[in-house]
């Protein structure tokens, strides 16, 4: 049995046992599986971080499931305190006008414990650590400093950043310990 005409868009009998696809249909295939691609193939909007407007970033966090205390210094150096993976760490937004349009945060934590370690031990960690810097605050405790440019970086990314914030601070206070340097 041989179709001599199809309609547009169907299929046709070409007589050697093949099926032969009007070109309508082959558009509307070529146009879905496209679809398909794109869809398959575009990553999921994410959500991006902006350190444009210090309340909106503190927002962000809060809805990223970090805690941050109430701001302090909205005028000049947007600062608040926030735990990161159980370690309390005050968090700057630097280089403001008037506490908008920040061009990086700073995260800083201290070691109430680790109280005038030696000299060459914090020089050993600021060696180990290349995106951090360790050193003795004005009451000798031991602390640690990032600064980090996060305007545009995906969500992720930044908790990402902590992430890897948490895990310095655990170690470097794990270093301590083994190394004697603790009070307590």
């Amino acid at each position: 049995m041989r179709w001599t005409h199809a309609p547009p868009g169907r299929t046709k009998w070409t007589g050697s046992g093949r099926f032969a696809l009007g070109g309508n249909m082959i558009r509307a295939m070529a146009g879905a599986a496209l679809a398909a691609l794109t869809i398959w193939a575009a990553p999921a909007a994410a959500q991006t971080v902006s350190i444009k407007d210090a309340t909106a970033f503190r927002g962000t966090l809060a809805a990223m499931g970090y805690t941050p205390t109430a701001m302090k210094n909205l005028d000049t150096t947007p600062e608040f305190d926030v735990t990161i993976d159980g370690f309390a760490t005050t968090l700057r937004l630097q280089r403001c006008v008037a506490g908008k349009d920040c061009k990086y945060m700073t995260l800083v934590a201290s070691y109430s414990d680790v109280v005038n370690a030696p000299p060459a031990w914090v020089q050993q960690m600021n060696d180990e650590f290349d995106l951090l810097r360790v050193g003795s605050n004005d009451k000798g405790q031991l602390y640690m400093f990032g600064a980090y440019v996060i305007e545009g970086l995906p969500q992720s990314e930044l908790k990402r950043i902590f992430d890897y914030w948490a895990a310095d601070t655990a170690e470097i206070g794990e270093e301590a310990i083994n190394g004697g340097h603790t009070s307590e």
